[in-house]
């Protein structure tokens, strides 16, 4: 039966450098180095040495734990920051496309009031009901009576229940399923 004898980190690189460096005759002196047994560690010698290292293992590891979530919280400010630019663009960006839709609803509404009324009307018969009714809100009362007047009776009865359902939100949705 073989017997492993312990022997320190120190003495086992000594061990390989002069095997491998030195001549042939100093590898009988290498050899000697290592079957120096160990001196004798008692089992409370190792039991105090673990129980003394204990707390330095533990604060160690709380240190790489608390480094690590460092590293976490810095990097989700990061994309914090990144989502409120993100955040802030998408915001200017809806705000221009507001500005637009209403100058091009405005621009819009002159070209119909500029139209002759059965011709308004047949256009107005093409689009949305939302958009025809927005536009019809926008007219002066009299062009608008005129265009309406030119719709089909289906067509602007729709038209009509949009707007009424813009003017009074709370009837609206009776009046939206009563002419559906």
């Amino acid at each position: 039966m073989s017997r492993f004898v312990p022997c320190s980190l120190p003495a086992l690189a000594a061990g390989a450098v002069l095997a491998f460096a030195a001549p042939a005759h100093a590898q009988t002196a290498t050899a000697s180095i290592l079957d120096v047994p160990p001196p004798d560690a008692s089992m409370a010698d190792i039991e105090r040495f673990c129980i003394n290292i204990t707390d330095a293992a533990r604060e160690r590891r709380y240190a790489l734990q608390k480094a690590e979530l460092e590293a976490l919280r810095e990097e989700i400010e990061m994309k914090i920051a990144i989502l409120e630019d993100k955040r802030a663009a998408l915001k200017n960006w809806v705000e221009l496309r507001e500005e637009y839709a209403s100058q091009a609803s405005d621009d819009l509404v002159e070209v119909y009031s500029k139209m002759r009324p059965d011709a308004a009307a047949q256009r107005m018969e093409k689009l949305p009901g939302e958009l025809s009714a927005a536009l019809l809100s926008k007219l002066n009362p009299r062009m608008a009576g005129t265009i309406l007047n030119e719709m089909s009776a289906e067509r602007a009865a729709l038209v009509t229940v949009i707007m009424s359902a813009a003017a009074d939100k709370d009837q609206g949705a009776e009046n939206q399923e009563a002419v559906q």
